[in-house]
């Protein structure tokens, strides 16, 4: 239901779901997330694998001035803290 509160972002990209210590659930994946941000109205919703993947995806598009704000649990705060770095890396392995 909250899919709908992405829709000011130039950009959504969804990173894999992983279960807290339970069993997964059938259809809740990133895919799943995508899909229903794209059927809610956004016009850019794509799925990650991992931080390399995103800072890869990044590093063409995202300027000085822009924010990335990333939401999540487990590992995203790994992937924010190293996401600085990643693109860079990504401009100079291009």
């Amino acid at each position: 239901d909250f899919q709908g509160a992405f829709n000011d972002a130039d950009i959504v990209y969804a990173a894999p779901v992983y279960a807290a210590g339970e069993e997964p659930i059938d259809g809740v994946d990133a895919g799943a997330l995508v899909d229903g941000l794209k059927q809610r109205g956004h016009r850019a919703a794509r799925t990650v694998d991992g931080p390399d993947d995103l800072a890869r995806q990044l590093r063409d598009i995202a300027a000085r001035g822009d924010m990335v704000i990333c939401l999540g649990a487990g590992d995203i705060t790994k992937w924010a803290a190293g996401l600085a770095d990643g693109i860079k890396q990504a401009r100079l392995s291009k």
